[in-house]
């Protein structure tokens, strides 16, 4: 969970300095290897974030900030989503 909530400051960093787009694109490809990690590839956020976050501007930053903070806000109240993407024989992230 700190990874999204570092995520989710990075955003709002990225935003208050400036948009950026080579941070822009760092932040969006740690975004989604977290997302992927903590929910897998078909979960509803990770598929939602590459959408949202294909649009390369502070506009895309913003919705993808807010994806992070609805996905951190969803697992806070189903723990049993960070492990349901897995596996059966997987190790828990």
């Amino acid at each position: 969970m700190g990874s999204l909530t570092d995520l989710i400051n990075s955003a709002q960093a990225i935003l208050d300095s400036g948009f950026d787009l080579q941070t822009f694109l760092s932040w969006k490809t740690m975004a989604l290897l977290s997302l992927l990690s903590v929910l897998g590839p078909f979960h509803y956020y990770t598929q939602h974030f590459r959408w949202i976050a294909a649009e390369q501007n502070a506009r895309g930053l913003l919705a993808g900030e807010g994806i992070l903070l609805a996905a951190q806000q969803e697992i806070l109240k189903h723990p049993s989503l960070l492990v349901a993407h897995q596996k059966p024989n997987a190790k828990p992230v």
